[in-house]
């Protein structure tokens, strides 16, 4: 999907996790963040015909991150944390080419606490 991307371009760092449990100070269990692993990352821009083009589309996303291909896929992947912010994952789009040089695109919508689902 993504080709050309300089790899020092990944200076951030991204968690990717899922819903997980935490018991409060009062017994019972409420949703909270559960990191499944950290990647490296970087801010992907798009391009003005990109913008141009999911101004008519119905999902909304508030950031776009370019992480090393995860060959394995973002499966339980659902939440992920950057820069001390909470963001749903909207939208992944991954490079069937698995090379070295090869970068998914995840796609964030930011979002204020987690809910199960």
């Amino acid at each position: 999907m993504v080709q050309n991307i300089n790899p020092s371009r990944l200076k951030y760092r991204v968690s990717l996790g899922k819903a997980g449990f935490v018991e409060t100070p009062q017994g019972t269990n409420r949703p909270d963040f559960e990191e499944i692993r950290s990647l490296w990352c970087g801010i992907y821009t798009m391009s003005m015909t990109q913008q141009i083009t999911l101004l008519g589309s119905p999902n909304s996303f508030d950031l776009v991150l370019i992480i090393r291909h995860q060959s394995d896929g973002l499966k339980d992947v659902k939440y992920a944390r950057f820069k001390d912010q909470l963001y749903q994952l909207a939208g992944s789009s991954p490079d069937f080419d698995d090379s070295p040089r090869s970068f998914d695109l995840i796609t964030l919508k930011k979002v204020d606490k987690i809910g199960i689902s």
